[in-house]
């Protein structure tokens, strides 16, 4: 198993299911989970994957995920030109984009969209890390410079300038994101927090609109029949089923209730593989145990190391995971190019976990050093996580190696999911549960959580240094200098400093009925199920 997924997370971002040929929408019904009830719906204010994969079909930027899963299109955009120094964006917003009550979408709607994404009074959680990517951005979210000077013009109606605070090779996938997509001024305005709940109010341009938003229960959304692309669409409505617990996701796709989730219960994994309703698929992303660098006992960089070098990440991802995930040594996993076409992660070991003996007596060293020899005096700390999947055995062996290794008590604290996205975000844990999905094909959409101005940063690691590393490498278009930065800045912020405990390196786990197909898939986390159909 660990050598299929190898394989898998060396493939290029971009997998994609068969997809079947364009048709107007049919009568079908496509039933998903891909989680519990979400934090938002709202663009500039979600941070999480499920959210986002919601979103982008109801929404659509100026360009888009291919349904197909094929990669980047032209969405909203028909057209762009980039200026000689790649720094000034002009795109041409087609003729014919509405939002789905009928109004013309028009440049303005962008416009006012970015500068609500960088406006401080919104505190959005991405706001600096991708409002960086425009003219004065990053200044406007640290409240140095006003709203107004966003890098951002609208043209006419129909045509917006965007400036750049650098140059950026993978912008087309930051325009395709969420966060830059456009949200209807009047329906925020009129209905303020609650302006995503309701079919009314949430007025959005993609290929979908919302019909109904039952709370814990399900998001239903049917064709817009305004949409620019409509007799593209396939699927007639798609029902997206919101549940938490994996073993009644499991037994949704054996009824037929659903037909796609991915989630299941980890012990179950050689039976849904002998059923023939088992996936796997490459994803760029790395599982994490969150320390909260700004609260004691884990402001102190020892002990990050002692609970970091602790764990044995080859026996959770034999045991646990059943090798369908793997073991993590640095932040960074599989995947990303380096400068010269290699892996990137391949370049450095962060945290060398090829001796675990070696690493059991050198966290009880950082721990003693820290001033708790043999875990005396050591305080009860919490673990928090969500209720899903593997989280909770995954933390249960965490504890116990805590225990064993450091002779401390680690207590496990369980949430509902937009409970614990908002507890983690605040603050509220010593340590918890936590992942990132890369957005982008970049290193930098992993490490930039790990700036003090990213609204992502729950672990709240501050240091100065790492911070302007990181900055070089926004405003730098030398690939060398970036990717060489960059590994300067994981090993001060992983393996001198701690700041979090690799765990993981993810892949996509999917249940889904055999009839399924035309859904698409990118390593990215996006699951699209525009053009999804069910066979006879």
């Amino acid at each position: 198993m660990r050598k299929l997924l190898a394989m898998l997370l060396a493939l290029a971002l971009v997998f994609g299911m068969s997809a079947s040929a364009f048709a107007a929408p049919n009568d079908q019904t496509i039933t998903v989970n891909l989680g519990s009830q979400p934090e938002t719906l709202d663009p500039q204010m979600n941070s999480a994957s499920d959210g986002s994969n919601y979103i982008k079909h109801m929404f659509e930027g100026l360009m888009k995920y291919g349904w197909d899963g094929s990669g980047i299109v032209n969405g909203a955009a028909e057209s762009y030109e980039i200026s000689e120094d790649g720094l000034v964006w002009t795109l041409k917003i087609r003729d014919d984009a509405k939002w789905s009550d009928g109004k013309d979408l028009t440049a303005q709607d962008f416009e006012y969209s970015m500068k609500r994404l960088v406006n401080p009074e919104n505190a959005a959680p991405y706001a600096g890390d991708m409002g960086k990517y425009l003219l004065n951005g990053l200044e406007i979210v640290e409240g140095t410079k006003p709203v107004e000077e966003l890098g951002v013009k609208c043209i006419d109606e129909k045509t917006i300038e965007l400036t750049l605070s650098g140059p950026c090779g993978w912008f087309l996938e930051i325009l395709a994101f969420p966060t830059y997509y456009p949200v209807r001024q009047d329906m925020v305005e009129q209905y303020g927090d609650t302006w995503m709940t309701q079919p009314e109010s949430l007025i959005g341009n993609g290929a979908y609109k919302l019909e109904a938003w039952t709370m814990d229960e399900e998001i239903v959304v049917v064709p817009n029949e305004n949409y620019y692309a409509y007799d593209e669409i396939v699927a007639g409505k798609i029902v997206f089923k919101l549940i938490a617990d994996p073993n009644a996701k499991l037994a949704a796709i054996r009824s037929g209730e659903i037909d796609f989730c991915d989630d299941y219960p980890t012990e179950e994994l050689e039976a849904v593989k002998a059923e023939g309703i088992f996936d796997l698929t490459a994803q760029l992303g790395t599982y994490y145990v969150n320390f909260n660098n700004g609260a004691e006992p884990f402001d102190n960089a020892l002990v990050r190391k002692a609970f970091t070098l602790a764990l044995d990440t080859d026996y959770l991802s034999d045991n646990i995971m059943q090798g369908t995930y793997l073991p993590a040594n640095n932040f960074v996993g599989p995947g990303f190019v380096d400068a010269d076409g290699s892996d990137f992660h391949k370049a450095n070991s962060i945290i060398d976990r090829s001796d675990y003996a070696a690493n059991c007596a050198a966290a009880q060293e950082a721990l003693a050093e820290a001033g708790y020899p043999n875990g005396e005096g050591f305080p009860t700390v919490s673990y928090a996580t969500n209720v899903a999947g593997a989280h909770l055995p995954t933390a249960e062996a965490m504890v116990a190696m805590w225990k064993e290794v450091l002779n401390v008590n680690v207590e496990i604290s369980q949430m509902d999911w937009n409970v614990f996205l908002d507890a983690r975000r605040q603050g509220m844990h010593t340590m918890a549960r936590d992942g990132w999905i890369a957005d982008y094909g970049d290193p930098s959409n992993l490490l930039d959580l790990m700036t003090s101005y990213s609204g992502n940063n729950s672990t709240f690691y501050n240091n100065p240094e790492f911070d302007k590393m990181m900055q070089d490498v926004a405003a730098s278009g030398d690939a060398e200098y970036r990717m060489k930065t960059m590994h300067e800045a994981e090993m001060l912020a992983i393996g001198t400093d701690y700041a979090c405990a690799p765990v993981y390196y993810y892949a996509q786990q999917m249940l889904r009925n055999p009839k399924l197909s035309g859904y698409g898939l990118y390593a990215t986390g996006e699951k699209l199920f525009h053009q999804a159909v069910l066979a006879d």
